[in-house]
């Protein structure tokens, strides 16, 4: 018997999508028998035993209390303190279970992945984090600093970031952070307006005014 053209697609596309399941199925197990990241942190035995106290009564928490995001994360912090990446990356993801939400988690993850060298997926994570809490300059500068280390040609998209942190959170230390990267580009006028901004927001801020009172008789202002 003849199939018909229709049937013909179906049964291509199904099988397609059975090779897609075995594929899913072998990426799983593969992702299951990596091996963890360990790295040796460079800490004291007498730090390592403090973190591993803190982190068995964390794990304590968690046991107790199976929906406390609070404790998932402090568990990552605790991994990554003690060079556990992996197990790191797992209590921030069930973390992210009980509140896909939570912006806090996104930062430390996207803090992690960089310790990881996975670069791509900390942007990822990092960028989740600012659109979920646009206001606290954390997420911000983690991002700021994982471009300026790791995305070094990027300078336009930086330039983005730090146009939105700039709007968003308020924070004299990414302005003064984004007049420094204004200045070294050659946009003198624009950096005198933030290093201004850091200089008003923080008065005592004696590099900011001298940046202010520099960038100033360059442009001719007050004169």
């Amino acid at each position: 018997m003849r199939l018909k053209k229709k049937e013909k697609i179906i049964l291509a596309l199904g099988a397609f999508g059975a090779l897609a399941l075995v594929g899913g199925a072998g990426f799983g197990a593969y992702q299951k028998l990596k091996p963890d990241v360990v790295v040796l942190p460079n800490i004291t035995d007498e730090y390592r035993e403090e973190l591993e106290a803190e982190l068995a009564s964390v794990r304590q928490k968690s046991l107790e209390n199976s929906q406390d995001v609070d404790a998932r994360i402090s568990m990552g912090i605790l991994e990554q303190k003690l060079g556990r990446l992996s197990a790191a990356e797992r209590a921030f993801k069930s973390a992210l279970k009980i509140n896909s939400r939570d912006y806090i988690v996104y930062m430390h993850l996207g803090i992690l992945y960089g310790d990881m060298e996975r670069f791509e997926d900390a942007n990822s994570a990092l960028r989740a984090a600012t659109q979920l809490e646009p206001r606290d300059p954390k997420p911000f500068q983690a991002l700021i600093t994982l471009y300026k280390r790791h995305f070094p040609g990027r300078s336009d998209e930086l330039e983005n970031i730090f146009r939105a942190a700039s709007d968003y959170t308020a924070s004299p230390e990414i302005w003064a952070e984004y007049a420094q990267f204004l200045e070294d580009r050659g946009d003198i006028r624009q950096a005198w307006v933030y290093w201004s901004e850091v200089s008003v927001a923080e008065p005592d801020n004696k590099d900011a005014a001298a940046h202010v009172e520099r960038l100033g008789r360059a442009l001719g202002v007050g004169e």
